[in-house]
């Protein structure tokens, strides 16, 4: 089996911090979140991992050949043209094998092994808001209708980011009829609609509910997701000074002096936190806070941090002084 992970996109709705570190490498409980993402796919023991990169991408490069020992290739998707392009330049050049499909800002938990067990399979999970997803209509759990982000949508059964296939080879030629026949939704060449055609030639996709679907695509999410996953797996050693209220991670290279941390908090190595309140929030590497009372925030990578109570969302290498 091998494992396809688009990692090419912009990240806009994370701006600043995109500017300078790419989506994937943002942290949050204390891992880049393409590394709880790649943590998901030991279970299938992968022949071969292939992420799709854009320009830019040897960060990810970096980190993901130096904390992981799978069998990597890398592809570039010089142009970001929707998720329909980006699983056709990752594979359309491969033999016919097994293929598993997981958004590279997605953490998805669920039976990875049963989930590829049962023929083409497409995760999914229940939303409030269906307009802001792709949806499946379902019929005895098969799925008969995929719509991407409309205005009248025929379900709450959103897509959850995470697919696989038999054989994709009739997925790459029904997304190669797409580009072909410049078939757009919202200017993108979107792997929902490549799967409809793919229903129209009477291809079987059932459809299988996650356990827990984490979205990292806006602040808001990345914090959610860092709420959720410290409360699976939090880290941190005790300290003078410092009062704890878990769940934490903490890198031990941090320095922390006469705070108050957490719950849901992050902080990075070699951050330093100083005369402080912090709650709620992801502190990246390197960056410096005194002073302060943080609460629901981002800050970035090297960034410093001074002064009274906000809420915050600042990008690497800045400097906020509150007075």
């Amino acid at each position: 089996m091998k494992v396809l992970i688009p990692v090419a996109g912009f990240g806009t709705r994370l701006r600043p911090h995109t500017y300078t570190t790419p989506k994937p490498l943002l942290m949050v409980a204390g891992k880049p979140i393409i590394g709880h993402v790649l943590d998901t796919i030991h279970e299938v023991t992968p022949d071969e991992v292939i992420m799709v990169i854009g320009p830019g991408g040897e960060k990810i490069i970096g980190y993901v050949q130096d904390s992981y020992n799978y069998q990597f290739r890398f592809v570039l998707q010089e142009e970001q043209l929707g998720l329909g392009h980006a699983v056709y330049v990752g594979f359309k050049d491969i033999a016919p094998t097994p293929l598993l499909i997981i958004l590279g800002d997605t953490i998805i938990e669920t039976d990875l092994k049963r989930f590829t067990s049962n023929g083409n399979t497409i995760g999914t999970g229940e939303v409030d808001d269906p307009k802001r997803f792709g949806v499946v209509r379902l019929e005895d759990g098969n799925v008969v209708e995929l719509v991407e982000k409309s205005e009248h949508p025929p379900s709450n059964i959103a897509i959850a980011g995470i697919y696989y296939f038999e054989d994709p080879i009739p997925l790459i030629a029904s997304l190669n009829e797409l580009i072909e026949k410049d078939l757009k939704t919202r200017g993108e060449y979107q792997l929902t609609d490549g799967l409809e055609v793919l229903l129209k030639k009477g291809i079987k996709i059932r459809a299988q509910a996650v356990r827990k679907w984490l979205d990292c695509g806006t602040m808001d999410a990345l914090l959610e997701t860092n709420r959720y996953l410290l409360t699976k797996k939090s880290y941190v050693k005790p300290r003078k000074g410092v009062v704890i209220m878990p769940p934490v991670y903490i890198f031990d290279s941090a320095q922390i002096e006469n705070a108050i941390i957490g719950p849901s908090v992050s902080i990075g190595e070699d951050a330093v936190v100083k005369n402080s309140v912090i709650r709620d929030s992801i502190v990246n590497s390197g960056a410096f806070v005194q002073d302060s009372l943080i609460t629901g925030s981002i800050i970035g990578e090297n960034s410093r941090v001074i002064g009274k109570f906000k809420v915050l969302n600042v990008g690497d290498s800045s400097t906020v002084e509150i007075t």
